[in-house]
């Protein structure tokens, strides 16, 4: 039986999902491009994700209302 989490969590839960993968995906890439071994990649892409997260989460909570908000000038609502 799936856990159910409460709606007025959604938007929290939303930004703690998308920005761990966020900050996952692009700490990897830019951190394997400018990496020269793969010891010193593993070890710099966990610190860079570490740092990058928070950094994500906090930018995901304050910008996807300004985001949405932008959006409804263009769309109607259903």
């Amino acid at each position: 039986m799936a856990i159910k989490v409460p709606p007025r969590y959604r938007g929290v839960l939303f930004a703690l999902i998308m920005s761990c993968c966020t900050a996952f995906i692009v700490s990897g890439v830019i951190i394997y491009l400018h990496s020269e071994s793969l010891s010193l990649f593993i070890h710099a892409w966990a610190k860079g994700f570490i740092t990058a997260w928070p950094i994500v989460f906090i930018a995901i909570l304050t910008v996807a209302p300004l985001v949405n908000k932008l959006l409804d000038v263009f769309f109607d609502d259903p």
